[in-house]
């Protein structure tokens, strides 16, 4: 339905404001995907802890059912 998209890209866009302030993941290029509240991260991160707290930092978005972290430590 209409209403679970437009759910889907406010989590989506929680999710990066929410990543937009970390100083470590700020910088990144992490592509953010909701589908149906499930969130799908892609692209580098700097750290396993960095790449942790990110996975961290989705689940605590209010309407996330569950987090694909994705993302590669290390990767440019």
């Amino acid at each position: 339905t209409a209403k679970v998209a437009v759910d889907d890209a406010a989590i989506t866009a929680q999710v990066s404001a929410g990543l937009a302030k970390d100083p470590e993941l700020s910088a990144l290029k992490i592509n953010v995907d909701t589908v149906n509240g499930a969130v799908t991260l892609n692209g580098p991160a700097p750290t396993t802890v960095a790449r942790d707290r990110a996975e961290s930092i989705a689940k605590a978005v209010t309407g996330v059912t569950s987090v694909n972290n994705q993302l590669v430590v290390g990767a440019n």
